[in-house]
Formats: structure tokens, C-alpha cells, sequence
């Protein structure tokens, strides 16, 4: 082994882009050994990762959940696994679990109570075995390399009444379901099992599997789920149903379910019993479904395809008293849109993409659970979470550990995307989580694990800090080789589990460039971001002005020349300018007239000092 791993590092040495530069811990290593991951940035040639097939059946009624699931899963590991990790979401508001958020008083339950399992037709005693907080564990188990396993469970839950976390009652009558029946864990060749718990704050970490999922709920109440609808005409009147298919089909923004129709009624089949929506999704990470008895609905679609000229259709489906949500719907047609065709352009992935009002700002496959934001962050939102649809889902990264992952690139939407889908829209963004802790004791470097992030930290070092060091660097590699890039990483690793060193090396590959220094600077070091103006001189009109970077952070060098006449010039590097290590640098120009000052920064450079940037 150990002459093998000399060889594997001398590779790693001189293999493209210098990929060696950058620490890698010891877990990283042992799997690059194992040839699962390359130096390359593509899967290794023994990559593999596990799967499921999903057989879902829930009857939900005011909240309460009862359910029965088959599940075959296929172990694609070179391991024989020993024992099998359950997932169960809902027992965070036992009484007795860690948390990391606060719920309020009386929203504990009981939690994912299962009557029965059974492992290949064997009767399991649940009762034996050990659940620890949202890990149920089913130990003294052999499923081989490629063997497949197939599990039988019933089971039952109240959903949480109050404390929304994600999932929950929005209000009487409207639900957001998620995270409803027992999975099995990710197993992969990182860390194999994943055990760490579901704690509140931190997001998931799930296979891509196959779903059918049947859901029973009382006559008067539509259903809206992860998935494709497979029996529209059997749960909704014809008229609906046409309105739905026009939708699927059209620019047009659509009224599926009006507040004239809630009136009326006869909105679906059997109003008086009971319905049976039947979904289905493959090759996603997670299901999640919505139900209500009173939101309207508007839809629109968008070809996402110019080859294919597949269409996605767009869903807004909200409490009709909440007017922040009426532009909704054309904004998350723009964002479709603009994902498919500019930012990154590549073509939306799923057949629709759902925002339904919650109380939260959370995404899941083909879903979105929104608050009815205030009118100006309506956009920012809708764009946020919509972009997660590329990022953690068709590119399935560990949010359990590397939130950063698909928060950073999502923030990022936000900065990019605005503009598009609302123009006339202020520039900027509040800069002021990065300032106001970049270099204190709470700091801490963007590859820090997210059950590790607390505090001011939290927001700074997985969302915007990411988040900004994308922004400079496709300021520096310019928006066409910067998309590229980043469409190569896509496209190696839809579908798959990458890692924070897969993105990396991807990027470099995809960029052709070695950018290990800007890695290193912005995701494993506490970047400090602090440029000064420390010396201007002047010859006649010709002007030398003295830029220090005073906090070593790679950031984008925006010198406005405001002139006594208004005008302003701006005098632009890129952070291609500090990837020597350079402390300083010279910024020379000729004068067009009488200047009033000079100002560094611009609505996007954090700095934790601006007393300095002013000459």
C-alpha cells in the first residue's frame, strides 16, 4: 500500500493543474487510492454510489401520516455492508432529540413510529433495534457487492403542527410534507455511512433513487409533488385537467385554480371522499408533496431545450390574500428560462418546478416551499431557490458537510439572476456578513464542515463568502470561460456525488487553468478582504495610485475617478492581480480633468475597512 500511495502523490504531483497544492484530508486520500476519485476531477474508473427504488403509499388527513413503502435497494459498493442506516427526518421533534434550532412549546411529538419491517421477506424486531435521535440502525446484515436488498415498512407520524422546519402545517388547511418516510442513508466512499443527524440546521444528503408514490388525502384537497402527475384525469375534472395540459404547453401565464373556482367547487373528481394522486420521479435525491383545500394556482412553461424543444412547466401556488406572491410566477418562469439558456446554460433539468406558499425558504426536487417575501426580496428568493434545482439536486453534493456547495452557487443566482428576471432592480448586495466578520475570532475558513458553523459564521462562510468568490471569479476568467467551466462540472457530475475537490479540479479543467491559488486563498485560509489607498501621486495629469491588500484576500481591484464635473471613470483589475502573493500594486492613468476624489469597491467587493479607500 504504501509504495502504491507514493505513486498515487507523485501523480498527483505532476498531474494537471497541480491539484497537489491543496490540502487533502486523509478520507479524500484513501479514496483517490482506491481509484473512486481522480486528480482529474471525473469520477475515478472504480467510482460507484448505491441506489433505491421507492414504493410509497400515504394516506394524509389534517396532518396525520400513515404510510407503507417497499423498498429495493442495490448496494454498488466493492463492501459488503454489515449493517444499514435508516434516515427517520421526523423524530427531530421528539422530546428527547439534539437540536440545533428552538421549537416552540407543545410542537414535540412522538415522532416516526414503524409498526413493522421486514429484510428480504424476514420479519425485523424493531423493538430491538437501536434509534438514536433521526438514525434508526438495522445492524447484523450482509448484502453483498452488487446484491440488491429489498425492505417491507409500515408506519405512522404526525406531522408538526407548529415549528415549521422545513416541512409542516403552513396553515389550516395547507401542508408542506417533506421528509415523510424512512430512507436509507448514503453510503459512499468517502465516509461510508452517513451519520451524521438531522439536527435542524443542517441540510441532507440523499441517493438518487426511482419514486412511485401514491398519496390518499380528502376529496377537496390538490396535491403537488416531486414528480410527474400520472393520473390527472382521474383526481381532477376535465376542465382543470385541459388547464393544466395548456399550461404544459404555453408561454402564457395560466389560472389553473382561481378564487372563483375554490368558490365554486368541483375542482376534483370525488370532492366528497377521498383522491389518489399517483406521482412519479426518477433519478432524483428526494420527494416532497404540498397540499391545500384553498391556494390558487397560476402556471406558465418555458422551453428549456432549444434541440429537444422539451418545455418545463412553472408552478405558483399560494394563499390568494398574499399579494407579495402574484409576481411570482413570471419570476420563476425568467429564472427557468434564464438557467437553461444564459446562467449557466444548461437546460433545466425536471419537467416542472413548483413554488408553494410556506413558511419557509427551502427547496426540494421540483419544489419550493416560499414565504410571501417582502416585495423586494421577492426575486432574490425566488431565484435562490429555484437555482438549487442544479445544485444540490441534478448535482448531488454532501449538504450535511460542504453546504457551501449549492448555497454558495445559489447566492451567486442571486447576484446574477436579479437583474434578468426583475430589470430596473437595485445593484447590490448586502455585504455586510462577510465585513463584519472576515478575520475575527468567529471567523472560519469556507471548507469547514457545516455542523461546525455557528453564529455569524454560518451565513459568511457558507452562503455569501462562496458566493463572492464565484463572483470574482468569473469576473476574472470572464463570464464565457467562467460558464464553461462551470458546465463542465455539471455535466461530469450530474447524477453523482461529488466532492468539494471534485469541484476544484473540475473547474481548473474546465477553465484550463491552474486556479489552486484562488482555491486556496478564498476556501481554506479566512480571507480577509481589505484593500487600501495608500499613496497617490500626481505629475501634471498623470496619476499613480498605491493599492495595498492589506487583508491577502484575492479581491477585485474598482477604482472610481469622480470627477469635479460628475463624471467617473473606472479603473478595473481582476484578482488575476494578486495570484502571485503580491502585497501591493500600481494603478496608473492620465487625468481628464479637475478630480474630486477616488473611492475603491464596488457594490460587490467586500471589505472590512472602507475608512481606507478613500484618496
Amino acid at each position: 500500500m504504501r509504495i502504491r500511495l507514493t505513486i498515487l502523490f507523485a501523480l498527483f504531483i505532476s498531474g494537471a493543474w497541480g491539484q497537489a497544492k491543496l490540502p487533502v484530508a486523509t478520507n479524500f486520500r484513501r479514496a483517490y487510492a482506491n481509484q473512486t476519485r481522480d486528480v482529474s476531477g471525473r469520477p475515478g474508473k472504480k467510482y460507484w454510489q448505491n441506489t433505491a427504488d421507492y414504493d410509497i403509499k400515504v394516506t394524509f388527513d389534517q396532518g396525520s401520516i400513515t404510510g407503507t413503502e417497499s423498498i429495493q435497494y442495490i448496494n454498488n459498493s466493492p463492501d459488503t455492508l454489515k449493517k444499514v442506516v435508516f434516515k427517520l427526518y421526523p423524530n427531530i421533534f421528539k422530546p428527547t432529540a439534539m437540536r440545533n434550532v428552538v421549537i416552540d412549546d407543545g410542537a414535540t411529538g412522538e415522532g416516526v413510529t414503524i409498526s413493522t419491517m421486514s429484510l428480504n421477506n424476514k420479519v425485523i424486531d424493531i423493538k430491538k433495534r437501536s434509534v438514536r435521535g433521526t438514525n434508526l440502525y438495522i445492524n447484523s446484515v450482509a448484502i453483498a457487492p452488487g446484491a440488491t436488498a429489498s425492505f417491507n415498512i409500515t408506519y405512522n407520524y404526525k406531522l408538526n403542527d407548529t415549528s415549521f422546519i422545513r416541512t409542516g402545517r403552513v396553515e389550516n388547511g395547507a401542508y408542506m410534507v417533506a421528509y415523510f418516510f424512512p430512507r436509507i442513508a448514503v453510503y459512499d466512499d468517502i465516509d461510508g455511512w452517513n451519520e451524521y443527524p438531522y439536527l435542524g440546521k443542517e441540510e441532507f444528503y440523499n441517493d438518487y433513487c426511482n419514486f412511485k408514490v401514491a398519496i390518499t388525502t380528502p376529496g377537496k384537497n390538490q396535491v403537488w409533488a416531486t414528480g410527474d402527475l400520472k393520473n390527472t384525469a382521474d383526481v381532477y375534472e376535465p376542465a382543470f385537467a385541459q388547464r393544466i395540459a395548456y399550461a404544459e404547453n404555453n408561454d402564457a401565464i395560466t389560472d389553473i385554480i382561481t378564487e372563483q373556482d375554490l368558490k365554486n367547487g368541483h375542482i376534483t373528481k370525488n370532492e366528497s371522499g377521498n383522491n389518489t394522486w399517483l406521482f412519479e420521479a426518477r433519478n432524483v435525491t428526494d420527494f416532497a408533496f404540498a397540499v391545500s383545500d384553498h391556494y390558487i394556482w397560476k402556471a406558465s412553461s418555458v422551453m428549456v431545450d432549444a434541440t429537444t424543444k422539451r418545455r418545463t412547466r412553472v408552478d405558483a401556488v399560494y394563499n390568494p390574500q398574499h399579494t407579495n406572491f402574484d409576481p411570482v410566477v413570471n419570476f420563476a418562469r425568467k429564472t427557468v428560462e434564464a438557467i437553461s439558456f444564459r446562467v449557466p446554460c444548461v437546460p433545466f433539468p425536471y419537467s416542472h418546478q413548483t413554488i408553494f406558499e410556506g413558511l419557509d425558504a427551502m427547496e426540494y426536487p421540483m419544489m419550493v416551499n416560499n414565504l410571501p417575501f417582502d416585495k423586494n426580496d421577492v426575486a432574490y428568493f425566488t431565484a435562490h431557490e429555484i437555482f438549487h434545482a442544479l445544485f444540490p439536486f441534478y448535482v448531488g453534493s454532501n449538504e450535511t458537510k460542504y453546504s457551501f456547495m449549492d448555497e454558495g452557487p445559489a447566492t451567486l443566482a442571486e447576484f446574477t439572476l436579479r437583474p434578468m428576471i426583475e430589470p430596473g432592480a437595485p445593484n447590490g448586495y448586502d455585504l455586510s456578513s462577510v465585513n463584519d466578520i472576515a478575520g475575527s475570532d468567529q471567523d472560519v475558513p469556507v471548507m469547514t464542515l457545516t455542523p461546525q458553523l455557528y453564529g455569524k459564521a454560518r451565513f459568511a462562510d457558507k452562503d455569501l463568502k462562496p458566493a463572492l468568490a464565484l463572483h470574482y471569479l468569473k469576473d476574472m476568467l470572464g463570464e464565457k470561460l467562467f460558464y464553461t467551466a462551470l458546465k463542465y462540472y455539471i455535466n461530469v457530475w450530474k447524477g453523482r456525488h461529488p466532492t468539494p475537490y471534485d469541484f476544484f479540479y473540475c473547474m481548473n479543467a474546465g477553465a484550463k487553468a491552474n486556479l489552486n491559488w484562488f482555491w486556496q486563498n478564498w476556501f481554506f485560509e479566512k480571507a480577509i478582504p481589505d484593500l487600501a489607498i495608500s499613496k497617490v501621486q500626481r505629475q501634471q495629469n498623470n496619476y499613480t495610485i498605491s493599492i495595498n491588500n492589506i487583508g491577502k484576500a484575492a479581491v477585485p481591484v474598482h477604482l472610481s475617478v469622480i470627477y469635479q464635473d460628475g463624471y467617473t471613470q473606472t479603473i478595473h483589475r481582476s484578482i488575476e492581480c494578486w495570484a502571485r502573493g503580491t502585497a501591493s500594486l500600481k494603478l496608473t492613468f492620465t487625468a481628464k480633468g479637475k478630480i474630486s476624489k477616488l473611492v475603491l469597491g464596488d457594490a460587490y467587493d467586500a471589505d472590512i475597512d472602507p475608512s481606507n479607500n478613500v484618496g
